[in-house]
């Protein structure tokens, strides 16, 4: 399935993919390859934490599903991997990727599948940063707190007035993608509402 859209004097090409399935993946990466012979930036921004009916914390890990915990590492650690090994070969000197993490102040009690799909995708962040850094593609991670989504503010109204705007991050991914930091390589960003940028990998 495939729309177009324009605004603003731009246009954009969407193609649906469900990164759950390695079958989707594959015929998604096909897809781009045959279309596009560069890509200058990747963002891997997607992610499990709730499904249809219910969201995914406070619970015991051996309560999860099995299907939520392997859909879950997919969409938010294996599909970001195979994104980036296939298209790292299309990327030139100065292109950029930017994984999305998350902030884990009440530690991995709870959501632990989500937890862990997160605290993989700095690991990649920082090895893929180092293994790029000859061929000049920079690779950064941005780690936001709660983010006001619709998702959030249905399953968390009660804090939704501490939740950073979805906007917010996007405006720091474009800047995080633009030669003003070009320099800035295998880093990790935390983004909380009214703060500043802060530097911080989740050790």
């Amino acid at each position: 399935m495939k729309q177009r859209s324009k605004s603003g004097g731009g246009s954009s090409d969407a193609i649906k993919v469900d990164l759950s399935s390695i079958e989707s993946i594959n015929s998604f990466i096909y897809a781009v390859k045959q279309k596009y012979k560069k890509i200058d930036t990747l963002l891997n921004i997607a992610g499990i934490w709730h499904g249809k009916d219910e969201v995914y914390a406070g619970k015991k890990y051996e309560s999860f599903d099995q299907k939520v915990i392997i859909d879950t590492y997919m969409v938010g650690t294996i599909a970001p991997s195979l994104l980036a090994h296939a298209f790292i070969p299309l990327m030139p000197q100065g292109s950029a990727i930017i994984n999305l993490s998350g902030t884990f102040e009440s530690g991995a009690k709870g959501w632990l599948p989500y937890y862990v799909s997160k605290r993989a995708i700095e690991d990649l962040t920082v090895g893929l940063a180092e293994e790029l850094k000859d061929k000049g593609i920079r690779v950064n991670g941005i780690s936001p707190s709660d983010t006001a989504t619709d998702a959030y503010k249905h399953y968390f109204p009660q804090y939704i007035q501490d939740a950073i705007a979805p906007e917010e991050i996007a405006k720091f991914a474009v800047y995080f993608c633009s030669n003003e930091v070009k320099d800035i390589t295998g880093k990790i960003y935390v983004l909380k509402k009214d703060k500043k940028p802060m530097e911080a990998f989740h050790y």
